[in-house]
């Protein structure tokens, strides 16, 4: 199972209300203003906001100024914790099945998931020493 698109609209999603809340103090941004800006639909814009909120990294306000802030300074939000608010489940599928039984094919697979399993891992490791002021830096 591949990773969706969703982690780096995420990430461009929480740079962009950073930048908004930057501009206008602390107002919330509205999932409309999000959606047009970065031309993501605003279903999916609702729908990621919805898994950056309940990982606690946004906070929402409803009615005619409500919409979205960052919960947390953006020095505090790392890659991985967007990353995990948004993706579920790994980023290699494993099920590999063979039409013979044979004790080294089972060795095999445990292998392979094992390799897998290191490089995901690898990577989770490098998004949780990046955070958001990083990239927000390099701008």
């Amino acid at each position: 199972m591949a990773y969706s698109t969703e982690f780096s609209r995420a990430i461009t999603i929480c740079l962009l209300i950073n930048q908004k809340m930057d501009e206008y103090g602390f107002e919330f941004v509205s999932a409309n203003t999000i959606s047009e800006f970065l031309k993501i639909p605003a279903p999916t814009v609702v729908r990621i906001l919805r898994s950056l909120n309940a990982a606690g990294l946004t906070a929402t306000k409803e009615g005619a100024k409500g919409g979205v802030l960052l919960a947390k300074p953006i020095e505090e939000i790392t890659l991985l914790d967007i990353f995990l608010s948004v993706e579920h489940g790994s980023l290699f599928k494993t099920d590999i099945d063979f039409l013979i039984e044979d004790s080294r094919i089972d060795k095999l697979k445990s292998l392979i998931s094992g390799y897998m399993e290191n490089a995901e891992n690898a990577m989770k490791k490098s998004l949780k020493v990046t955070t958001l002021a990083d990239i927000a830096k390099s701008l």
